[in-house]
């Protein structure tokens, strides 16, 4: 048994123990909100792997409004359907490279959920290398989301993405990512830990095309988030002020650093100065030996 093949059925096993945990919520079920007016919209009907089948796919895509706010921070594997446009910065400043000091990267998406059960998503970005040899490239790629569950205190999604190779920077390798987001309310587990949400993730990635000897061609990697909702979404300049954690890892599975962990926190802040529009600020601090001393991540995101 290879090295590659032990992961990926762990992470199999994984994903089938979080969709039975979240399979084991009692069905609540709410009429659609097709047929309910606006401004008397009723919560939306429950998504379970029981009715995946039956549920969602012809009904028009909805935000969930929750008490404790399920949103998408900066590293976690997002596990609902969207409708935004996103944009994403990150300078990175790195350590044990002799050519290379640092790093800029943009990214820019527009996520559109095509019903409740499914979402489409188009992605662009540019990567800068400073060093001694300086470059530079675009990248890209296309995502598909499938909502797995939604609930009123939980959520899965799994999704695939492919990422052509980034050819200016070097990069020769297409990218195919399989990856399960969830969410669970921990108010509803215990009434004390009021706004608190719990996130997690667990993404396969397969590299293919041609790479130099010695290369990665297969890694795994892995997140846990916790976040606490402070004001109400009207309060001015910082509705839904939230702070979070996120504790992210990956591991190579094959190559010359096969079994190596770069493991990172991510304290950061989330808060919409605007309806519809939020801002997520935070920085990774490596905890391991890692490629980079420190990387600074802002983003923007516009619903619709």
């Amino acid at each position: 048994m290879t090295v590659a093949i032990l992961p990926r059925r762990f992470a199999a096993v994984l994903l089938l123990a979080l969709l039975l945990w979240g399979e084991a919520a009692p069905a609540q079920q709410a009429a659609s909100i097709a047929t309910v007016p606006q401004e008397r919209q009723e919560s939306p009907s429950d998504l379970t792997l029981s009715n995946f089948f039956s549920e969602g796919w012809d009904e028009p895509w909805v935000h969930r409004e929750r008490s404790t706010p399920d949103m998408a921070l900066l590293r976690v594997t997002t596990n609902f359907l969207e409708r935004e446009f996103r944009l994403d910065y990150v300078h990175a400043r790195a350590r044990h490279a002799p050519k290379l000091d640092s790093t800029d990267f943009a990214n820019a998406l527009v996520a559109y959920g095509l019903n409740r059960r499914l979402m489409l998503e188009v992605i662009g970005n540019y990567q800068w290398n400073h060093g001694r040899d300086d470059d530079d490239g675009a990248g890209g790629g296309a995502l598909a989301r499938l909502q797995l569950v939604d609930t009123a205190d939980r959520s899965y999604a799994a999704q695939l993405r492919v990422s052509p190779p980034n050819e200016g920077i070097g990069q020769t390798q297409t990218s195919m990512t399989y990856a399960v987001g969830g969410w669970q309310d921990l108010h509803a587990l215990v009434p004390a830990l009021d706004r608190v949400g719990l996130y997690g993730s667990m993404q396969y990635e397969s590299l293919l095309g041609p790479h130099p000897a010695g290369a990665r061609e297969n890694d795994l990697s892995y997140d846990v988030s916790v976040a606490r909702t402070w004001t109400p979404p009207t309060t001015p300049v910082a509705g839904d002020l939230t702070t979070f954690v996120e504790a992210f890892g990956t591991t190579d599975l094959d190559g010359a650093a096969a079994g190596a962990t770069v493991f990172s926190l991510t304290p950061g802040v989330r808060f919409w100065p605007f309806p519809r529009n939020s801002l997520l600020l935070g920085v990774d601090l490596p905890v391991t030996s890692a490629p980079f001393s420190a990387a600074y991540r802002a983003t923007y995101i516009l619903t619709f």
